[in-house]
């Protein structure tokens, strides 16, 4: 008996694919190490073959890794193992992937006594940092309570066009059940609408902002998959289908967006407006998150990066300047509540209108103002060293976080006052 924990369709499984650890050999357990407890090639039980890898660890939040799996994986589509669950209680673990950049990881359970064939697809990992496919350094196992396990037969799924993201049929019959939605597929970008909207002149417009947006940030880097939005007909079906692919892709909970658009890991969403139709801006805001995250490599937790959020908005006004964006920013300057450069560190999280406003200007600013020319070594800084806008900006432009946010708010009261 067995059971398959994250669901991929047993029919498009192969059994071909090559394992990358099967403990046929005697030193097979040799690849693997554990920061806690005992991790021996045992033989019994196994699922196949004459040999199998039990883990057993005394203490909760500890790691079994293999560094076998290494190298790019854009080539292939799940990761694929057995496992025995020692005891008589079901367990929650976490499968973690190490790449350059970051972690893709996954949280799944399993019952005991019981081998159960674990399968989970690329697109369903969620991520930490900014990790990378085609950078792969190691595979984990991390239990989150004192347990026993047996592993056996870890391989990689191979095929399929774009494994990273939901393939198409499957986003449709899970968001779109019994409906027909406008679909536009262009090179980079994937558009799906219950709307009256006119998915290919969305696709159309969001192809030109990847243009402009090469132009301005130097970045050659092909995507290696397109970019998803869907835009539903309500701001409340908006809102549900968020919720429910948190939930049914990644296994993980989300609270309701409240902004007009929402972006996390291969998805954004937002809702249809008959006034702006395919030119809403929020569509090439919400899709230049995603840009912002595979090409300048920046990803924070739910997008949340103070950086990430200030150039989408400084994209968006490249299209459609921001209504009344001068007038507020010269009123919130009169604030002396008003955000504080200081406060926004590498990993700022951006919840409120001035904050957005902020991010926005002072990305702006460096984007156009007289340190433009080092906007790279800026990128740099910030990313590399995890530190605050001031102390990235000392380092990268050479001046004191006083002067700067003193510059940048002249900068930026000259730039309002014009009209």
């Amino acid at each position: 008996m067995r059971t398959l924990v994250v669901l991929l369709a047993a029919a498009s499984l192969t059994t071909a694919e090559p394992a990358l650890a099967d403990f046929e050999g005697a030193d097979s357990a040799k690849a693997w190490t554990a920061d806690a407890g005992d991790v021996s090639r045992v033989e019994g039980p196994v699922h196949a073959g004459s040999g199998a890898l039990r883990w057993k660890t005394p203490k909760e939040g500890t790691k079994l890794q293999f560094g076998g799996l290494k190298g790019d994986l854009t080539k292939n589509r799940a990761v694929r193992f057995f496992a025995w669950l020692e005891g008589t209680v079901e367990r929650d673990l976490t499968l973690r992937i190490h790449t350059k950049g970051g972690d893709f990881w996954r949280r799944f359970s399993l019952r005991p006594q019981v081998w159960s064939e674990v399968v989970v697809p690329f697109y369903q990992f969620r991520q930490d940092a900014s990790p990378l496919w085609s950078r792969a350094e190691g595979f984990a196992i991390v239990a989150r309570k004192p347990l026993a396990i047996v592993l056996d037969d870890l391989s990689l799924v191979e095929g399929g066009e774009h494994p990273q993201i939901e393939p198409a049929a499957a986003l449709i019959e899970r968001v779109f059940p019994g409906r027909e939605p406008a679909i536009s597929l262009s090179d980079n970008f994937r558009v799906f609408t219950d709307a009256p909207l006119d998915a290919a002149a969305v696709s159309a417009r969001l192809e030109e902002g990847l243009g402009r947006f090469r132009k301005i940030f130097g970045v050659e880097e092909p995507l290696a998959w397109p970019v998803t939005l869907i835009v539903r007909t309500t701001p409340e079906e908006y809102r549900r289908t968020a919720v429910e692919t948190a939930r049914d892709v990644y296994g993980g909970d989300l609270s309701a967006p409240t902004a007009g658009g929402f972006t996390f890991y291969e998805y954004s969403f937002t809702s249809y407006d008959e006034k702006q139709g395919a030119t809403r801006p929020v569509f090439l805001h919400e899709a230049c998150h995603q840009l912002v995250s595979r090409l300048l490599h920046f990803q924070g937790p739910n997008g949340a990066l103070w950086i990430e959020e200030g150039l989408c908005y400084f994209m968006q006004n490249e299209f459609t300047p921001i209504e009344n964006a001068k007038d507020e920013a010269l009123k919130m300057f009169e604030n002396p509540k008003r955000p504080r450069l200081a406060s926004f560190d590498a990993k700022q999280r951006i919840d409120s209108g001035a904050e957005n406003l902020t991010a926005f200007l002072v990305t702006q600013y460096m984007l156009k103002g007289p340190h433009a020319a080092q906007w790279k070594d800026y990128v740099e800084a910030l990313r590399e060293n995890d530190t605050n806008l001031l102390k990235a900006a000392q380092e990268a432009f050479g001046v004191k976080p006083e002067a700067f946010e003193q510059e940048y708010e002249e900068y930026t009261r000259k730039w309002a006052a014009e009209k």
